[in-house]
């Protein structure tokens, strides 16, 4: 009977203990989880707050630009940012450039079309700078009354040219400069804020655009 009772006590105790074991590993590995999980989430915060910094560094986009970009002019300032002063020099040495050119061409002795063409410009050009001087002058702004560097260089390489080829070369080269005026007087248009310089575009756009049409039609004419 004795022997009996002692094996029970000791299987109860075994049972006992199993349990204990049991329930133990359970709230090690209940523990284990919510430890991780909360590692998880303060990496996760750490790196919220990595990112939400990076965000808080990186420059803004200055949308201010955008208005300024919408100017156009000649070659060379395209896209550029031109207030009225700006635009002045530049109109006054587009017109020198037309002017400079024109007169090679008939000191080179061009005929028919190309030379009522030049002719026409010396003209044209010559009166619309006479316009422009006085509002300039009013404004304080002052006008080169010469040809920009990049069309001396042009007059340059077509002074060593003769006959057909510098008419061709003429013609050509007023086609190019006559489509970038317009756009630099349309820019001052749209975009200037002097009413002088602006009326003064105006006016002489639709001279321009004339310009530009018989430079397109003579430059394909044969010489």
């Amino acid at each position: 009977m004795k022997h009996i009772t002692l094996s029970l006590l000791c299987a109860g105790l075994l049972a006992t203990t199993a349990c204990s074991t049991a329930s133990d590993n359970e709230n090690t590995n209940n523990k284990t989880d919510s430890e991780v999980a909360g590692g998880n989430a303060g990496d996760n915060a750490m790196n919220s707050a990595t990112l939400g910094d990076s965000a808080a560094a990186a420059p803004v986009a200055d949308s201010a630009g955008s208005a300024d970009n919408a100017r156009t002019g000649p070659a060379g300032i395209t896209g550029s940012s031109l207030d009225d002063k700006q635009f002045m020099v530049k109109a006054d040495q587009g017109g020198h450039n037309e002017i400079g050119l024109s007169k090679l061409a008939l000191e080179k002795g061009v005929t028919g079309e190309a030379k009522a063409y030049a002719t026409k410009m010396i003209a044209d050009h010559t009166k619309a700078g006479n316009e422009l001087k006085p509002i300039a002058q009013k404004k304080g702004v002052t006008l080169t009354g010469d040809m920009d560097a990049a069309h001396k260089e042009i007059r340059d390489r077509l002074s060593k040219m003769s006959g057909k080829q510098f008419e061709q070369a003429y013609m050509g080269q007023m086609v190019t400069d006559h489509v970038e005026t317009v756009a630099l007087l349309q820019g001052e248009i749209q975009g200037g804020q002097d009413p002088e310089a602006k009326a003064w575009a105006q006016k002489t756009l639709p001279v321009v655009q004339q310009h530009t049409d018989m430079a397109k039609k003579d430059s394909g004419m044969k010489m």
